[in-house]
């Protein structure tokens, strides 16, 4: 049986209990929100860096194009993981970013770049090409 005097300090022991599960929460949400703002800003600048070598005509653009076409349309265009590794060390930095930003992005990557949808198209076309 609990006694009258000893309520207090179980009521005060719960209130600090509850606090401190807030602030947590509070503190994982802030967190998660500046994890979110970093993926973001970093695949932004991520997809111009890969939107503007893949209009080239070499090795690289090539590989490019594909990463990007798989994050436009992955049912029409899957990304064979060999265009990964034959990336430069940035350029795959970049691909990696792009990649996670789209995970947790609400709009379609065609939609950050100037004329998106026509490029995409451009690229699926030059990727289709070089196919036959």
């Amino acid at each position: 049986m609990t006694t009258q005097s000893s309520m207090p300090l179980v009521t005060q022991r719960l209130r600090e209990r509850n606090r401190k599960a807030l602030e947590a929460k509070v503190a994982a949400e802030n967190e998660a929100e500046m994890q979110s703002t970093k993926i973001t800003v970093a695949g932004l600048l991520a997809l111009q860096e890969l939107a503007e070598i893949a209009q080239g005509d070499t090795h690289q653009p090539q590989h490019c194009r594909r990463v990007l076409l798989a994050v436009y349309n992955s049912y029409a265009w899957p990304l064979n993981l060999t265009s990964l590794r034959v990336l430069d060390d940035n350029l795959r930095r970049a691909a990696l970013a792009v990649i996670e930003w789209s995970a947790i992005s609400d709009r379609e990557l065609h939609e950050y770049l100037p004329h998106g949808h026509e490029l995409m198209q451009r690229f699926a076309a030059i990727e289709q090409q070089k196919e036959q």
